[in-house]
């Protein structure tokens, strides 16, 4: 099967979805602690 511009969105969604959830699960679980995002994600290319 073709690779579909309807298919590449909803993985991007997805992607974006994972992410979204590590994120919390990473700020829960240093709640405690100043989770510096723009350290976290420093040399990586973000789309919004």
């Amino acid at each position: 099967m073709g690779d579909t511009k309807k298919g590449r969105e909803r993985k991007g969604l997805v992607k974006r979805e994972q992410r979204r959830e590590r994120d919390i699960e990473k700020a829960i679980e240093h709640q405690d602690e100043d989770v510096d995002f723009e350290e976290l994600y420093e040399g990586e290319e973000i789309d919004l």
